[in-house]
């Protein structure tokens, strides 16, 4: 989970009982929340239709400019949700920080939340750090199958600085991070043999963290002005599967002293514009559906909201958060799927799980969450019966599209020892998500059972390569411990990387 602070310190309006700056229940006072899905994202928000609406081709508009990084003929499938209150002081409400926003991974795919005019991206004035950032993230993972930490953060922080000019129907590319510059001139910048160990430092302090992503910002500003070619040659290595320091070798071979010009290219900041880019940048007519969102449904998202957003409110009050608004929401419509989903998701008990999602796939034997919620709560309680695999079965009918229900179905038949069976789902999953540590180890895993062992140990590379700020700790203990049974059992070098399916 990322997430960017304001710069007006710690603000009193959670205490000061304004529920006007709130995003409120329509039912309690609160604006009227609509869902806008446009290709590519699904917006929930308290604004007005209109300027809802107008979020959403925006987000598209940005999401067009930043695929012009990858010469704009990449344009990869999927959704990223997004929920924008209509203001900054309605974030508060979840935190007692101030932040502009935040992003973090549910097991449906990327979160990004904003707040106040964080949809006003073709302003003048428009700070659109955090969603270019957050959303190069998510194209690059899509992009890129295999990407050291320091070429990720790079990428996403050179392409933060990003300027849409649609009247002009051009996309700017690679001006100057000034704060990172600033950060680097003062305090130097890490080597790049250092920041190809940054995945294996763990935790890092804030001074120590902030000049590993200006040092990488700044290695790949270094590499598109300088090394354009190579650089490109490094990132086509990289989509075919390639270890990453054996491509970027490859990539860059004969190249010498990259420190020294390095330096030398730090110290006269007017060459480092020189390749800022200009693209063109298509307009965006994307159709819209627009729905307005029920009071429960409102509820559901403020409960998401007081347990994901950043802060140091502790467990039990946000779960005391979490109580009041299901009991909202069972009050205004009993069985609501978001809120049951996320009632079910909350629940530490693996039986009054199974309960409840039982209950809900009762009420609503049509919906796709519902069937995958049932098969996870099934699997939580140990049940790996057939019944587990025919909600598993009926939740990717429902949802073809999603890779929690496609990567579950897969799981359930590696844990059953079925891989066979288990393939094409692993491979629906990893096409939908080519990127998500998680799918990457299901794959491996298909893999391994069915003998292909090298692909399987390149896969599961792929997963540890994949493990970045915010992956859970058991999941990234899992993609290693993995990672070094296949070593030990497939040997310690793999065949050539497979083509995606």
């Amino acid at each position: 989970m990322t997430f960017r602070m304001a710069f007006l310190g710690w603000l009193a309006a959670l205490l000061s009982g304004c529920t006007g700056m709130r995003a409120r229940c329509p039912l309690e006072g609160g604006r009227p929340w609509v869902e806008v899905r446009s290709p590519h994202f699904t917006v929930r928000s308290n604004l007005d239709a209109e300027t809802a609406e107008d979020a959403a081709r925006e987000l598209e508009l940005l999401r067009e400019g930043l695929l012009q990084a990858w010469g704009g003929s990449f344009d990869p499938p999927g959704t990223v949700d997004i929920i924008l209150l209509h203001n900054r002081s309605a974030l508060e409400e979840f935190t007692d920080i101030r932040i502009e926003g935040f992003s973090t991974t549910t097991e449906d795919g990327p979160l990004l939340v904003l707040a106040g005019h964080a949809y006003a991206f073709v302003e003048a004035t428009a700070d659109i750090t955090t969603q270019a950032h957050e959303l190069t993230h998510y194209l690059s993972e899509l992009a890129l199958f295999r990407q050291p930490r320091w070429l990720s953060e790079g990428l996403a922080s050179y392409l933060e600085t990003i300027a849409l000019r649609p009247e002009r129907r051009e996309v700017i590319l690679g001006r100057m991070h000034d704060a990172f510059y600033t950060q680097v001139r003062r305090h130097g910048w890490r080597t790049l043999d250092e920041l190809w160990e940054w995945d294996r430092k763990g935790l890092l302090g804030t001074a120590e963290s902030r000049q590993h992503y200006a040092s990488s910002w700044l290695w790949v500003h270094f590499f598109i002005t300088r090394h354009g070619a190579r650089f490109e040659d490094f990132q086509k290595r990289l989509m075919h599967g390639e270890e990453p320091r054996a491509a970027f070798d490859a990539a860059f071979r004969g190249v010498e002293d990259l420190a020294g010009e390095l330096n030398g290219y730090v110290r006269r900041p007017g060459h480092m514009n020189d390749r800022i880019i200009t693209a063109p940048l298509a307009p965006v007519t994307s159709p819209l559906r627009t729905r307005p969102l029920r009071p429960a449904q409102v509820h559901a998202i403020r409960a998401q909201l007081f347990l994901m957003t950043p802060g140091s409110s502790p467990m039990e009050a946000r779960r005391a958060h979490l109580e009041r608004e299901m009991a909202e929401a069972a009050h205004e419509e009993p069985g609501n799927v978001d809120a049951m989903l996320l009632r079910i998701r909350s629940t530490e008990d693996p039986f009054r799980r199974l309960g409840l999602a039982r209950a809900l796939v009762a009420r609503h034997p049509d919906s796709g969450h519902a069937w995958n919620a049932l098969a996870q709560a099934l699997d939580a309680a140990g049940n790996t019966s057939d019944e587990q695999e025919a909600a598993r079965l009926r939740a990717v009918e429902l949802l073809p599209g999603s890779v929690s229900a496609q990567n579950g179905l897969a799981s359930y038949y590696a844990r059953t020892a079925q891989p066979e069976k288990g393939l094409t789902a692993a491979q629906r999953a990893l096409a939908l998500a080519p990127g998500n540590a998680s799918v990457l180890d299901t794959w491996s895993t298909v893999l391994f059972q069915l003998g292909r062992c090298p692909e399987a140990l390149e896969a599961q590379r792929r997963a540890a390569d994949m493990l970045h700020e915010g992956t859970p700790q058991r999941l990234s203990r899992t993609v290693h411990d993995t990672l070094a049974r296949y070593q030990a059992v497939c040997g310690p070098t793999a065949a050539p990387a497979p083509e995606t399916p």
